[in-house]
């Protein structure tokens, strides 16, 4: 290649990059803009505004093995957002503000392991932009959105980051697992990231393998005690609650978030399948197969999400990545042509397919959209402050604005239920009493026959005592019969 050619690539691949970056910044517009809406963007909003403001007000969250309300993740997170809370008085924004910054973070972390690995600035900064893309597309529900599992995958990343710096040095070693501990803290899932470190130090030494679980197991340990005495003596119980397992949810889960992004799993796997040759580099295709099994093996629980895979997209974006600095570098014998440069605007373009899927390809009507569903959440919330009483709700976030005390946790009561651990019978005397003000539901009673957050008992008792008093696209209403018993 001669210096006019070498110029000339040089131009296209800056351009590249430059047209990649406006099209994952395009992506971002709609789950950022969301988050400053007042609506509820998933059932787990109300359930951490609800725990961050318990631990706000010092009571203890895991105060009894078994209960009406349950938390079944640590409680770190809701300790943070108690103590930004004390700044901004204000839960759920804070939160959400919280979730954008760690996907920022989050892409700057996967952009610098690829730069560790590869030593490409270029493969750096796609593999950045290219992670921020993928979730605003293919995770856009959980962008901008109060949980804590974005939040828990920046200390995750910085672990695995600290432990390529100085891979050989012990001290490093340690600090990676406590960053990995500290992350778990957070949210408990993500344990594909310490394994893949553990397997990568099995292969290169046991001593350094056995050093590295040791001080996880030490800084586990701690966290442990440290949730117990500041969160209550059923923290490991509630933890660890039943819940039910569905081996063709797992399917479900995979085909749902990587079946709209087959071209780049595909690149994804090649390479990884190539950088695993490479000692320097193969800790990244280790991760890429720990994560899509540890998250496809916990895909199938009950109430799980898609966040169980974010390590997945996560690892596939920093095998992307690597797969950039490939192709920038030409020891493919395909890619020594100029045509491999369009690489990644192709890998960049086949997320227009989750893209459309979201339905978020036009951000003006999905805007349009969010804002009339924020009236159509406000009128829930006025017409559940109206009424006296403490109320019962599916959507715990309009619970919450409208100053209705926690008393039922939907999902995880009926969870408890169906395992025998709790008596549906107290809350179906509840309803008969009519001691509920207002009782709330995102859909009619007719459509909730196989609801996953509220027993077909509890269900029964609330249609012969309730009536429906405001229904819209959003949710459904029901008020006492009669006058209700307070």
């Amino acid at each position: 290649m001669n210096s006019v050619q070498e110029s000339f690539s040089f131009l296209l691949k800056k351009r590249i990059v430059w047209i990649c970056a406006c099209l994952a910044l395009s992506t971002a517009i709609v789950p950022f803009a969301r988050a400053f809406f007042r609506v509820e963007v998933d059932y787990n909003e109300g359930w951490n505004v609800y725990n961050a403001s318990i631990v706000a007000d010092h009571q203890l969250l895991y105060r009894e093995k078994y209960a009406w309300t349950t938390v079944n993740y640590p409680m770190l997170s809701f300790f943070i957002q108690a103590q930004l809370h004390r700044l901004t008085h204000e839960y759920l924004f804070t939160a959400r503000a919280v979730s954008v910054l760690s996907l920022i973070c989050c892409s700057v972390l996967v952009g610098a392991i690829v730069r560790r690995l590869s030593g490409s600035w270029q493969a750096s900064t796609l593999a950045c932009f290219y992670c921020l893309a993928l979730f605003c597309t293919d995770a856009d529900i959980y962008v901008g959105m109060d949980d804590p599992q974005m939040f828990a995958q920046v200390f995750f990343l910085a672990g695995l980051l600290v432990y390529l710096w100085r891979r050989e040095s012990l001290l490093a070693v340690a600090f990676a697992a406590l960053l990995f501990v500290v992350g778990g803290c957070i949210k408990h899932n993500p344990i594909d990231f310490p394994l893949a470190v553990l397997l990568e130090l099995a292969l290169i030494s046991l001593r350094r393998a056995l050093w590295f679980s040791g001080w996880g197991l030490f800084f586990a340990s701690v966290a442990v005690a440290l949730n117990v005495h500041y969160g209550g003596p059923h923290f490991l119980s509630q933890l660890l609650a039943p819940r039910g397992y569905s081996v063709g949810k797992v399917f479900d889960q995979l085909v749902n978030v990587f079946g709209p992004l087959l071209l780049p799993l595909c690149v994804a796997l090649y390479t990884a399948f190539v950088v695993c040759k490479d000692e320097r580099r193969r800790i990244a295709a280790i991760l890429l197969a720990t994560t899509l099994v540890v998250g496809g093996y916990f895909g199938g629980g009950q109430g799980v999400s898609i966040n169980a895979l974010f390590s997945a997209l996560l690892a596939m974006a920093i095998v992307v990545g690597l797969f950039y600095a490939e192709v920038a570098s030409a020891r493919w014998r395909w890619a020594k042509r100029l045509e491999p440069a369009y690489a990644p605007l192709l890998l960049f373009g086949s997320l227009v397919i989750p893209l459309i899927i979201s339905g978020n390809w036009n951000p003006l009507r999905r805007l349009r959209e969010t804002a009339s569903a924020e009236r159509r959440f406000d009128e829930d919330v006025a017409l559940l402050h109206s009424r006296m009483g403490p109320a019962l709700c599916e959507s715990l976030l309009r619970c919450y604005f409208a100053g209705k005390p926690y008393l039922y946790d939907p999902f995880n009561a009926t969870r408890l239920i169906r395992f025998g651990k709790l008596d549906a019978g107290v809350i179906v005397q509840e309803v008969r009493r009519q001691r509920y003000g207002t009782i709330q539901f995102d859909e009619p009673i007719r459509d909730q026959r196989d609801s996953e957050r509220f027993d077909p008992a509890i269900l029964a008792a609330i249609e012969e005592n309730y009536v429906l008093a405001l229904e819209h696209k959003d949710g459904v209403i029901y008020v006492p019969k009669t006058k209700p018993e307070y």
